[in-house]
């Protein structure tokens, strides 16, 4: 009888030990995920002056190869990273009642294949992204297509591949307008090499027509990518490494002209370029943010926010 008292009393000291140690492990060491309420994650918003977006959530120490995205409603954010020598991945973060849930891949993602530079439909129902994951019908895929997933109550759809009689599988880097016409970034053999080139597929009829390359003061020779139009296209931004640009590469801006075509691109300026890399165009759904990647403070990119207002000042110079 000693002997079951003693393990009766054993077994209570140790089933004691281990609710003590759930409950430390549950209440008094809280995730250090912190809690983010609001709009665009809660973060402090920018000034006239650029600003790291989430420091520590969504920019971090991997190479953020995106701006951040968000859905028209608010509700989704998406961006696009690069990790040492894995694929391509994106990042989602979703706001369910008014707390935002930690970053995660979305439930679409490949995890072999590269998955990049996501982009909404200017009424939030579309979601584009760059993949060079297979073809459904097992053809060549080519190098990178884009694709487009529609977003349901339930989540997200099936992805679909763009026409493959028209993109033909070095495609990336879009941006989408309110009428559905398709900016993006193409790559091309030119005197045995290849080279990025901005183009535009009108959207008419529920169908893309033949792509068309912007015109020659954008796309000059040099290096281009990365196009991001306005919803209504009345500007046109884009990375290049023109000469007389502030670093290595420049974001620029085009203004649409009353004749319908491109103005000569102006350098956006020192509120967003510096004497390293900017990247990654991007708005917010209501335009009063602009997006870009920078690796002004480190080696790898973050992603830097500013009010929008600056667009309006270089369109009046």
């Amino acid at each position: 009888m000693q002997y079951v008292s003693t393990y009766k009393a054993t077994l209570i000291v140790v089933r004691s030990a281990l609710l003590t140690m759930f409950y430390f492990n549950a209440v008094a060491q809280p995730d250090s995920f912190p809690a983010l309420h609001g709009n665009y994650l809660g973060q402090t918003r920018p000034g006239d002056s650029a600003i790291v977006f989430a420091k520590g959530i969504v920019s971090t120490d991997v190479y953020e190869h995106s701006a951040a995205i968000f859905s028209r409603d608010g509700n989704i954010l998406l961006w696009g990273t690069v990790d040492r020598n894995k694929p391509g991945a994106l990042m989602e973060m979703r706001r369910i009642g008014n707390t935002w849930t930690k970053p995660a891949t979305p439930s679409f993602a490949q995890n072999t294949y590269d998955d990049m530079y996501p982009f909404f439909s200017v009424d939030g129902s579309k979601l584009y992204f760059g993949s060079r994951r297979p073809l459904p019908s097992g053809s060549p895929a080519g190098d990178i297509r884009i694709w487009v997933i529609e977003r349901t109550a339930a989540g997200w759809g099936t992805p679909t591949v763009l026409d493959t009689t028209l993109f033909h599988g070095f495609e990336y880097a879009h941006s989408v307008s309110k009428n559905g016409d398709l900016y993006f970034s193409a790559r091309e053999p030119v005197d045995n090499k290849f080279k990025w080139s901005i183009y535009c597929a009108k959207y008419s009829n529920g169908k893309y027509l033949q792509p068309e390359k912007l015109d020659t003061c954008i796309n000059n020779g040099w290096y281009v990518d990365g196009p991001c139009i306005s919803p209504d296209e009345n500007f046109l931004v884009f990375e290049s490494d023109r000469p007389g640009g502030i670093g290595s590469i420049d974001l620029y801006i085009c203004f649409r002209q009353k004749n319908n075509s491109w103005g000569l691109p102006i350098n956006m300026g020192p509120k967003v370029n510096t004497g390293f890399a900017e990247r990654f165009a991007g708005l917010s759904p209501d335009g009063k943010y602009f997006f870009f990647g920078s690796n002004r403070a480190s080696a790898l990119p973050d992603i830097y926010w500013i009010k929008a207002d600056f667009i309006d000042d270089l369109k009046r110079k």
